[in-house]
C-alpha cells in the first residue's frame, strides 16, 4: 500500500484549487509547513501571515468572505478553536460564510510539545455549531474530497489536519468506508486512528475485526454507515478525545434514534488532564488506547 503525507495532501488540494481560482485567500496564524511554503511562494499576494492572533484571523476571514472571497485559515488546532471559538460561532457559522478552517495537529498529533498542544475536545465543541461541516481525513483521497466538498459549497468547514505518512485506502470516500472486512465486530474511527489500525491490519484480521473509516463527521451520513455495518453485530468507536467530549456520545445517540440494534461501545481518553509529554503512542498506551489494550477491551466486552 502506498503512503502519502496527510498534511501535504491537504495542502496539495488547496494548491490545485488556487491554481484554478483567483478569488481566494489563505490566512495563517504564523503556522507553517512544507505545503504552506509552496503555496506562499506561488501565490504571495493571496497568502497572508496574520501572526499569532487567531481571533483576528477569523475576523479578517469573515470580512474577505463577505466580499465573496473563498478563504482558508490555518493554525494549530488547540489554539484556533479554543481562542477563536466566539468568532467561529458568530462571524462564520451564524453568517454561513465560505471559510475553511484547517486545524493543524488534532488529537495528540503534537504530543511531544506537551499539554498546551493537545486538541482533545475540538469535535465536541465544533459539532455544536449549525452550518459547520467537519472532516477528519485519513488518506490523500479523503483529504482531496474534503477540500473539494468545501470548494463546491457555500458554508463554513473544518478540516482536521494531522501529519505524517498515512496509508492510501482503496475504498476511502467523502463519508465512510469499510477499510478492513471483519466478521461479527468492527472498529469505527477517523483521522489518525484509521491509519494506526491499518498499520496493525494483521492483528485486526487475526481477531476477525473489521475497520470502518469516517471522513465527514458533520453532517453525518447515517444511511451510508448503515449500509456498511448491517452485517456486524458489535461496533466499537475509538477516538483521541476526553470521554465527555468523544464523538462516540453523539454517535451513540444517533444510532439509538435510528433504531440501531447492534452492540455499541466507545473507547476514549481518560477524563483528566494529560500533564505528561511523550510520544503519541506512549500517551495512548497510558490511556489503554494502544492496539493491544483496545483489542483486549474489545475481547472483554464481547465475552461479558
Amino acid at each position: 500500500m502506498k503512503k502519502f503525507d496527510i498534511r501535504d495532501s491537504i495542502f496539495e488540494a488547496v494548491y490545485k484549487y488556487f491554481e484554478k481560482n483567483k478569488n481566494c485567500f489563505f490566512l495563517t496564524a504564523d503556522q507553517g509547513s512544507f505545503g504552506y511554503k509552496l503555496l506562499e511562494k506561488k501565490f504571495p499576494s493571496r497568502v497572508l501571515n496574520i501572526g499569532i492572533a487567531e481571533q483576528n484571523m477569523i475576523g479578517i476571514a469573515a470580512g474577505l468572505a463577505l466580499q465573496n472571497k473563498t478563504v482558508f485559515v490555518y493554525a494549530i488546532s488547540s489554539f484556533l478553536y479554543s481562542r477563536a471559538y466566539e468568532q467561529i460561532k458568530l462571524n462564520l457559522c451564524s453568517m454561513n460564510l465560505k471559510v475553511c478552517i484547517i486545524l493543524s495537529g488534532p488529537g495528540l498529533c503534537y504530543a511531544p510539545d506537551g499539554p498546551t498542544h493537545y486538541s482533545l475536545e475540538d469535535i465536541s465543541m465544533l459539532n455544536n455549531l449549525p452550518n459547520l461541516k467537519i472532516f477528519s481525513p485519513y488518506d490523500r483521497k479523503s483529504s482531496f474530497l474534503a477540500i473539494n466538498f468545501f470548494a463546491k459549497n457555500n458554508s463554513p468547514c473544518v478540516v482536521r489536519c494531522d501529519k505524517g505518512k498515512f496509508f492510501e485506502q482503496i475504498n476511502s470516500n467523502l463519508d465512510c468506508a469499510e477499510i478492513i472486512k471483519g466478521e461479527k465486530s468492527a472498529i469505527l474511527s477517523h483521522g489518525f486512528f484509521v491509519n494506526y489500525f491499518t498499520e496493525n491490519t494483521a492483528l485486526l484480521k487475526k481477531n476477525k475485526i473489521g475497520l470502518i473509516g469516517l471522513n465527514k463527521i458533520k453532517d453525518f451520513n447515517m444511511k451510508k454507515l448503515n449500509s456498511i455495518i448491517k452485517n456486524y453485530k458489535n461496533i466499537f468507536f475509538i477516538d483521541e478525545s476526553w470521554r465527555n467530549s468523544s464523538f462516540g456520545i453523539f454517535l451513540s445517540d444517533l444510532l439509538i434514534n435510528n433504531k440501531f440494534n447492534k452492540n455499541f461501545k466507545f473507547f476514549s481518553l481518560k477524563n483528566n488532564f494529560l500533564k505528561k509529554g511523550g510520544s503519541r503512542i506512549e500517551i495512548l498506551k497510558s490511556n489503554n488506547l494502544d492496539i493491544f489494550s483496545i483489542l483486549k477491551s474489545i475481547k472483554n466486552t464481547i465475552n461479558d
